[in-house]
């Protein structure tokens, strides 16, 4: 696995760590998942605000962060401030000049395939995981033929691509909740996507624990 890419240093933006960072997430969201990463594959320093209920405290405190469209995750660096997940993703990779994890040329648009294959598999592993008709109409139509798309652009490789990508991390997320919300099915898939999940932890998963929170 080329992770050469990983270790880039944030450069210019270095000097951007005087104002604080903060991301605000739903502690079980995996999208707030993937935008933690991105900060970890450089060590750059954040806080989280990490929210374990939409219902209070969120509702709560949405209305005092000054954001434009309040919604989880969400990023305030300093006097700016966005919110959805794919907008902060893109803000947080040219903040750490990591467009490497875009791809390059028309390879970018590979990339972005499985970026939004694996965006969309969030909500609906979720309600897949429900132990009800629904869920698991939701798992056979919507999740499985989506996993097995997946596994099939994989194949062997220890990577989608031959440098670490945005792919990556959103399918490492992806997967992973996969896996633990669906392990039966999982089971299926564990042979391919097993020494995948266990080589992209060490890259993306090692710093996370270290990180600072605030209570919300």
């Amino acid at each position: 696995m080329d992770t050469s890419n990983t270790n880039k240093q944030v450069g210019n933006n270095q000097s951007k760590e005087t104002t604080e960072l903060i991301i605000g997430y739903l502690e079980f969201a995996t999208r707030g998942q993937t935008v933690r990463y991105i900060l970890d594959l450089v060590d750059y320093p954040y806080t989280e605000a990490k929210y374990t209920s939409v219902s209070t405290e969120w509702e709560k405190n949405k209305s005092e962060l000054g954001l434009d469209f309040p919604n989880l995750p969400y990023v305030i660096h300093g006097d700016f401030s966005i919110s959805e997940s794919q907008n902060i993703v893109n803000y947080l990779i040219e903040l750490t000049n990591q467009q490497y994890l875009y791809g390059e040329g028309k390879e970018k648009y590979r990339v972005d395939n499985i970026r939004f294959v694996c965006d969309d598999l969030f909500s609906k592993i979720y309600q897949a995981s429900k132990q009800t008709e629904e869920g698991k109409n939701v798992l056979d139509s919507q999740v499985i033929p989506k996993i097995q798309q997946l596994q099939k652009a994989l194949g062997n490789k220890s990577q989608f691509f031959e440098k670490l990508s945005i792919a990556d991390i959103y399918a490492f997320t992806a997967l992973n909740s996969f896996k633990i919300k669906c392990p039966n099915t999982y089971l299926e898939f564990a042979s391919t996507f097993d020494p995948y999940l266990k080589r992209l932890e060490v890259i993306l998963s090692k710093k996370s624990s270290q990180k600072s929170q605030i209570k919300q």
